[in-house]
């Protein structure tokens, strides 16, 4: 669905020239997103991510490489609105999304914009708030919303485009857990269900776990790349690049340190439980 090849991007000045001294914010990335798949993308904050995500649906264009979107070239002008079609954003503040007074509005907003049929719109809007579970505050304004049922109609609105691929850039930053909870599940269950590609930015590892894949940033280039297991289960490494592992796999990865032998690649607490029951359990029931 996504791909790139030996993508290169630098920040540049209104007159298309770099900046004195300005380094490349992507060099030389190498990247394939599978129809159907969750990859979550990880980094330390300048390590490119957010602005690898805006080269998906051509918010930005490489400065040097290519990027295609289901065999879209982004740098084709002509291509821009088919690509935005197939490629819904998602922000990270769900209050600079906004411009409509009622919930449904919202949604239907962009349809409307495209000179969608008002059926077709009817249609769109009921089916992709059902979709993330708002059907019920189709008639509230979004300033009376929580942050995760703003995100929520956010996502909405991006799916009433109908793509195929939702990239969300840090989603969740601005919500309590209750919102990040809200919007994770309905990331997944689009996903999972729905056979919407999903690329998620995020800085919360625990997020990036319930993804099928982790690609991880360190300035400007892809320092790993792999099932969350994988990736999480080198503790160290991970830890060199700034960056942290969910709270149960440090867990292991410290009682690994004092010689219990626990599997490292632990994700969760049901695993992590499940884990220390096996080493455990007959111990404590003794």
């Amino acid at each position: 669905m996504i791909k790139t090849q030996n993508l290169s991007f630098i920040y540049r000045e209104d007159n298309g020239v770099a900046a004195a001294g300005e380094e490349a914010v992507l060099k030389e990335i190498n990247l394939k997103i599978e129809q159907g798949s969750f990859t979550a993308v990880l980094g330390a904050n300048g390590s490119g991510k957010s602005t690898l995500a805006k080269h998906f649906n051509a918010i930005l264009l490489p400065s040097g490489g290519k990027v295609y979107v289901k065999g879209m070239d982004t740098s084709v002008p002509e291509n821009m609105f088919p690509i935005r079609q197939c490629a819904g954003m998602v922000f990270q503040n769900p209050d600079n999304q906004m411009v409509a007074a009622l919930v449904e509005d919202e949604v239907a907003f962009a349809p409307e914009n495209l000179g969608v049929e008002p059926k077709e719109i009817r249609r769109r809007v009921d089916e992709c708030l059902a979709a993330v579970d708002m059907t019920k505050y189709a008639q509230s304004s979004p300033s009376a919303l929580s942050g995760g049922q703003k995100q929520r109609v956010a996502i909405a609105a991006a799916l009433a485009m109908d793509p195929e691929i939702l990239i969300l850039d840090e989603p969740t930053a601005m919500l309590d857990p209750k919102g990040r909870k809200e919007v994770m599940r309905t990331i997944k269950t689009l996903n999972r269900e729905n056979g919407i590609t999903a690329v998620l930015i995020t800085h919360y590892m625990d997020e990036a776990a319930q993804a099928d894949r982790i690609v991880v940033m360190d300035n400007g280039k892809i320092a790993m790349d792999g099932k969350p297991r994988e990736i999480f289960a080198d503790v160290e490494k991970i830890k060199a690049l700034g960056l942290d592992v969910p709270q149960v796999t440090e867990l292991a990865h410290e009682l690994s340190r004092l010689g219990i032998k626990i599997r490292p690649d632990i994700l969760n607490v049901d695993e992590c439980f499940a884990e220390l029951t096996r080493l455990f359990g007959g111990a404590a029931n003794d």
